[in-house]
């Protein structure tokens, strides 16, 4: 079994963690961080607490502030930890993004408080890991910051024991590509053929440049503030987190959304993310998919996680595959990025050098590949439920679904097919993976093969695509599924159509939102595990406006499976 990793920063050695156990029945204010008769200097909170790496008796806490003033951690009924700030240089700004902060096109308004012509501070970042839990209990805790009046309250749930008959319920999404330019902008609203007697997959042509009727923000709180009420027990992100993962203001934006102004889901909920393409892309003065532009990525998303170890070779394969084991379900997140840069059709970015990028290869005898196999097959000999998250979806209708090539959409080719990911079926049926989690189409999509499940979430708070790459392209790949694919293929864009009144829609269509996984204990050592994909659906006026109101719907494709153990 893969070992859990301890965090590279142990804020509080050993010998604090002990006093701070023995000391959990003080008073709270018998104690503080800042030395007495000092005051500590104005502090802002710029991420709040976050959760991250939680196992049966672990759990660390993450949060980002403006000064080097420590914090502290108060656990309920276990004690007291003070974080030892910080500075993390990869976290800084380019003169663009500064240009944007203070230009007139930031009508998000993020960081509007920095003084006109200055970057924001660079930021301090406090992890503190607290060990010796109990297994599956829940516990309150609080972050005191001090020269901050930011209220940080909230709980965490440590994991069941590995292996415990235990439900657990969780949640996935991806493709929420957040930047502050989502703010105001709406994406095209493409409508199934199948209402004017045209093949479902089809797209309406008058519908190619038709609007959604919020814009990328606001659709994606809506869909958070819906993921929340479910209370999870952990959140998937199968990629494409922000949409430039070398832009500053892209990932402050991300945290805005799960852990600041907007929602703290992430602070009660621990992410598991997966790289996507985007999260390897671009340079705040540009570079695109440029190795320095990818290893700037990748600086920043080493920042932010911290995740189990995988043990590579080369320190930048960490946190780019890593297994988590929660209770009976283990989960194995995998990175798509790049494969073999010899050969398209086994190469999901043929613009990014993999070699020179330092991004691991997923192909057939690779480091990863071997990790992988070996990680599935002992999740199996322990009567795991298992799944998979990646972001390169393999067997989709979407553009990203279109045969591996250089030659353009137009000619029916994309440089980052998700088609390569299709060798690791022969893996996933071997040690009886339950579902598969990708994105990258940006739309809802299942199919299943051989007991495999293959689930397209893609649909959190960026696209809202259709099949194929309307008005570019009319064709749909779904020539390119495997038989039982076609034979089990259900999309959001096809079989839910719209009901309209007029101008006010009823219900149906494309919509942003989430998949929902239980697993529920069943009889003897069997797992039932149902797949429930929900959305947040925008309430219209009579006219065709949007309210401001979300209704929390689902779609009607529930799936249910039955793991044998």
């Amino acid at each position: 079994m893969q070992k859990t990793a301890l965090a590279t920063l142990i804020v509080a050695a050993s010998s604090l963690w002990l006093t701070a156990c023995l000391d959990s029945s003080s008073s709270s204010s018998d104690k503080t961080v800042t030395p007495p008769g000092e005051t500590a200097p104005a502090t802002r909170v710029l991420v709040k607490p976050y959760l991250q790496n939680p196992t049966d008796d672990a759990i660390s806490v993450i949060w980002f502030t403006d000064t080097q003033v420590p914090g502290e951690l108060v656990v309920e009924g276990v004690g007291r930890f003070a974080s030892t700030p910080e500075l993390v240089e990869a976290l800084g700004y380019g003169d663009s993004e500064i240009a944007y902060i203070h230009g007139d096109k930031n009508v998000g308004g993020i960081h509007a408080e920095v003084v006109d012509g200055q970057a924001p501070a660079l930021p301090y970042r406090h992890l503190v890991r607290v060990e010796g839990l109990s297994a599956a209990t829940r516990y309150d805790y609080e972050v005191r910051q001090p020269g901050s009046e930011t209220a940080m309250t909230a709980q965490f749930t440590t994991a069941p024991a590995i292996g415990e008959r235990a439900s657990v319920r969780f949640l996935a999404m991806s493709d929420m590509e957040t930047e502050p330019e989502s703010t105001g902008k709406t994406v095209a609203w493409g409508a199934s053929a199948a209402a004017g007697g045209g093949d479902k997959l089809a797209t309406d042509t008058a519908t190619y440049d038709r609007q959604y009727p919020v814009d990328q923000t606001t659709g994606y709180r809506a869909n958070i503030q819906y993921a929340m009420e479910r209370q999870p027990d952990f959140w998937l992100i199968a990629g494409d987190l922000v949409e430039k993962g070398g832009r500053q203001l892209d990932w402050d934006e991300f945290w805005r959304h799960a852990a600041g102004e907007w929602s703290d889901f992430a602070s009660r909920t621990p992410i598991f993310p997966a790289l996507g393409n985007h999260e390897n892309y671009w340079h705040p003065e540009g570079g695109s998919y440029s190795p320095p532009a990818v290893m700037r990525s990748y600086d920043k998303w080493n920042s932010y996680w911290e995740l189990p170890r995988n043990y590579g070779t080369d320190e930048r394969y960490e946190k780019r595959y890593y297994r988590v084991d929660y209770g009976p379900v283990t989960l194995i997140t995998l990175d798509s990025s790049n494969g073999d840069d010899s050969d398209p059709l086994k190469d999901t970015n043929l613009a990014i050098d993999g070699v020179q990028s330092r991004v691991p290869d997923f192909n057939r005898g690779s480091e990863q590949w071997n990790w992988a196999a070996s990680e599935l097959a002992d999740a199996q000999a322990r009567g795991q439920v298992i799944f998979v998250q990646f972001h390169h979806t393999p067997f989709g209708t979407g553009v990203h679904s279109l045969p591996s090539g250089s030659a353009g959409i137009a000619s029916n080719e994309d440089s980052q097919s998700g088609q390569p990911m299709r060798i690791y079926h022969e893996l996933f049926e071997r040690y009886g993976v339950t579902a598969v989690l990708a994105g990258h189409d940006e739309l809802l999509e299942y199919v299943e093969i051989d007991g495999v499940h293959y689930w397209d979430v893609g649909f959190a708070g960026d696209g809202l695509r259709g099949p194929g790459y309307a008005p570019t392209t009319d064709y749909v790949p779904f020539d390119q599924l495997p038989a039982q694919a076609q034979a089990s293929h259900w999309s959001a864009h096809g079989d839910a159509p719209e009901i309209w009144n007029g101008n006010q829609l009823i219900d149906g269509g494309k919509h942003y939102g989430f998949l929902e996984v239980e697993v529920r204990p069943s009889d003897g050592q069997d797992y039932e595990v149902v797949m429930t994909p929900r959305y947040a659906f925008p309430l219209m006026d009579e006219q065709g406006a949007a309210t401001g109101e979300f209704a929390h719907r689902q779609y009607n494709k529930v799936v249910r499976v039955a793991v044998e153990r």
